[in-house]
Parts: C-alpha cells; sequence; structure tokens
C-alpha cells in the first residue's frame, strides 16, 4: 500500500467518524465507501472501486451524474438514486422509510426536514 489516506467530497449529509459532515465537504475515510461518498484521489477510486465490486456494480466516475425519475430496470441509476435517497432519510430521522414510499415523496420529506434544520 502507498499509505496515501482515501479522501472523499461528501455528496449529502451524512454520518462519518461519529460526525454529521454537510453536502461538499471532505473527509478521509478508510472503511468502505457508500454512495455518499465521491472519491477525490487514487486510494479513494481503488475503495470505491472494490466497494462496488463487492455488491456486484462497476464503478464508473461520477462525470455522469444525472438526476433520475423513479422509473428504470432493475440495477438502473433510478434504483441506486431510490437507496441514496432512502440512506439520506435514514440519516435525517434516524428511521428508515416505508419500504413503498416512492422517490418523490421522500425528496419532498428531506428538503421539509432540512429546512426545518436549517440545513
Amino acid at each position: 500500500m502507498s499509505g496515501e489516506k482515501a479522501k472523499y467530497r461528501v455528496l449529502r449529509l451524512s454520518h462519518i467518524h461519529n460526525n454529521l459532515w454537510p453536502e461538499g465537504s471532505e473527509v478521509e475515510y478508510e472503511g468502505e465507501p457508500g454512495s455518499a461518498l465521491e472519491p477525490l484521489n487514487e486510494a479513494a477510486v481503488k475503495a470505491k472501486k472494490l466497494s462496488m465490486e463487492k455488491r456486484g456494480k462497476k464503478y464508473s466516475a461520477p462525470e455522469s451524474d444525472k438526476k433520475s425519475d423513479d422509473e428504470g430496470e432493475p440495477g438502473s441509476d433510478a434504483d441506486d438514486d431510490l437507496d441514496k435517497l432512502r440512506e439520506e432519510y435514514e440519516v435525517l430521522f434516524e428511521e428508515k422509510p416505508h419500504f413503498n414510499t416512492s422517490a418523490k415523496t421522500i425528496r419532498e420529506k428531506i428538503a421539509e426536514k432540512r429546512k426545518e434544520l436549517g440545513v
């Protein structure tokens, strides 16, 4: 190993190292990166690729940051987007959203909570 620490940009409010990190923060993280972390250096890219491979997914650079709607084929970006929204909801509300809640509804509830918290 090169000794370089993995450095990431936080894509949405996240709980890391017993702290809440707002969107846009940069953080060093040695664990398995989730969907809320965007790699900023080579060590982070390697960790992200390994993490995605464990989940049976392929990592692609974040140049294709597209907002997707609720529809899509299984395994599509729409599924990933919904998973990210559910994670963010869980961080903010400290509970999982109902399994049948749409991405649109989750986005609305997250926006309301952020406004309430002033985030």
